[in-house]
């Protein structure tokens, strides 16, 4: 695995971060990953995301892939994660994790929508990851527990000083 994993990540300029979500990370955490989710929940609580429309952008600059929504019913959604750093990181380690992608994902749908929503890695091929998100409208949030946070307004260019 060693001097594979080597190859096909440093070859994709993606070496620094494959060598940690990969190889580290599964390595000291073992089949106990669940806190990848909460850490993806909590990533989304400290750059909370201002529009629905920024989460694609959001997702490229972290590196994360292509995302894209393909279904929308009033309590699932429905995401596709795309692009060379998927299929790269289900090359280098078929077990490889989309947890924090899919926390990050229900926590700021969440956010924006004001209801309890949780996220599952529905399905994985070699190059896409589908994620499901369930919203419960029957559960609004208590927005006296949530810490407001300022988002982050990726879309809007930034302010000339």
């Amino acid at each position: 695995m060693q001097d594979n994993f080597y190859e096909l990540a440093s070859s994709q300029n993606q070496l620094s971060a494959t060598l940690i979500r990969d190889a580290l990370i599964p390595d000291i955490l073992g089949k106990d990953n669940n806190i990848l989710y909460w850490a993806g929940r909590r990533l989304a609580r400290l750059f909370p995301l201002a529009k629905d429309e920024e989460l694609p952008l959001f997702f490229e600059q972290a590196n994360w892939g292509q995302l894209k929504r393909v279904k929308a019913k009033k309590e699932q959604q429905y995401f596709e994660l795309t692009g060379q750093i998927v299929e790269t990181r289900q090359k280098l380690n078929s077990a490889c994790e989309f947890l924090i992608e899919a926390g990050f994902l229900a926590e700021t749908i969440q956010n924006q929508l004001g209801f309890v929503t949780e996220a599952i890695i529905d399905k994985k091929t070699h190059d896409t990851v589908t994620i499901l998100v369930q919203v419960d409208t029957k559960d609004p949030l208590d927005l006296d527990f949530i810490e407001e946070q300022k988002p982050l307004n990726i879309l809007t260019e930034p302010e000339a000083k």
